[in-house]
């Protein structure tokens, strides 16, 4: 006589609501990435601003003050500089989308002895299309430095959202933590409390060291290019400042830019003076990499270089843009949630040899 096992799977009714509750949740999370996005970055500004705000009210300038104006001189300045440089930048990268294909025939020419049918000039058109495309992009703009930024932060209403928040966020430095707070367990406030402090801190210290090394970095490779007679010192110091944003394979873009522009630049094709300035600008990241960052750096983030290479990369495939900038300061608010997590557990944790008084 054979016996059949009927297996039952009982799925509750309490069950089901968790699992479509989950999918819902990552189903808003897909929709809303962008808007998530800005109001990280806010939450990042802000952090970073939080030090001098401190300063300003140990003198006695309340936020009602002291926020408006540091946001007031912040834009300012910002958009001074905009002013200044970006018509040069675009004008520089209209001329060198121009005249770049041919001084590229022209060098491979000239290394391979051939025309423009023969050797490695077979690249050209490539090289052609990507230029184009650049120049159509920059085309695009219009020139309008105000299209420029927004483009940047996805649009205008990504980029007010973002200036608007980070400006309230500074203004009442407890909103975020208050909220924390109120949908937290009352036995778990003060841990949580305490915990959004150091990750406020951890963000600001990010976004500070940040900006000294793209400063530094941009600033450095406008003077070298200058020194060198490149004309496309503004773009590349910039394009250098920038990449410094994307962890170890920015400053290997901005390297080959650097030898590409210079080598076939105005003038006769030289790829001496190429080699030159690629040659410095090695020598500034290893003053970067040897004295600044692990100043300004490496004691933000506190994590594994190939954890931070990977995330920013999963970060520009998920949210390109968006994701490298996040990428890592998530990384770094991640590590300090892990590491008060491993905290508690090793402090609730009971050794196994223990014997209990007498």
């Amino acid at each position: 006589m054979n016996h059949h096992r009927i297996t039952t799977i009982d799925i509750s009714t309490n069950t089901i609501i968790r699992i479509l509750g989950v999918v819902a949740f990552i189903f808003l999370l897909l929709e809303t990435w962008r808007i998530l996005a800005s109001v990280f970055l806010a939450i990042v500004i802000a952090a970073a601003l939080e030090p001098s705000l401190r300063w300003l009210e140990s003198h006695r300038i309340r936020r009602a003050v002291s926020v408006p104006a540091i946001y007031l001189v912040a834009f300012a300045g910002l958009a001074g500089v905009f002013y200044v440089i970006l018509p040069g930048l675009f004008s520089e990268i209209n001329t060198l989308s121009r005249d770049l294909p041919d001084k590229i025939t022209s060098f491979l020419n000239t290394q391979t002895g051939e025309d423009e049918s023969g050797g490695l000039a077979f690249i050209v058109p490539y090289v052609e299309d990507l230029l184009q495309s650049i120049q159509s992009k920059i085309g695009d703009l219009g020139g309008d430095v105000f299209v420029f930024i927004t483009s940047i932060f996805g649009g205008v209403v990504s980029f007010f959202f973002t200036l608007v928040a980070s400006f309230y966020l500074s203004l009442d430095r407890k909103e975020v933590e208050r909220f924390l707070t109120e949908i937290t367990p009352v036995s778990y406030r003060s841990h949580v409390s305490d915990l959004w402090s150091r990750i406020q801190k951890r963000l600001g210290h990010w976004l500070q060291a940040q900006f000294i090394l793209a400063i530094f970095m941009g600033v450095s490779v406008f003077i070298l290019l200058t020194i060198l007679g490149s004309p496309y010192a503004t773009t590349l110091g910039i394009l250098a400042g920038f990449l410094e944003i994307i962890p170890f394979l920015g400053p290997l873009i901005a390297g080959f830019l650097i030898l590409l522009f210079v080598s076939l630049g105005a003038g006769d094709p030289n790829i001496i003076t190429g080699l030159i300035a690629v040659a410095v600008y090695v020598l500034f990241q290893q003053i970067e990499q040897n004295f600044i960052l692990p100043t300004v750096m490496a004691r933000v983030v506190g994590s594994n270089p190939l954890v931070i290479l990977t995330s920013a990369l999963i970060g520009a495939e998920l949210l390109g843009f968006w994701g490298i900038i996040i990428a890592i300061p998530l990384v770094a608010v991640l590590g300090e949630v892990m590491r008060d997590f491993q905290s508690d557990e090793s402090q609730t944790k009971v050794p196994q040899d223990s014997k209990p008084p007498p």
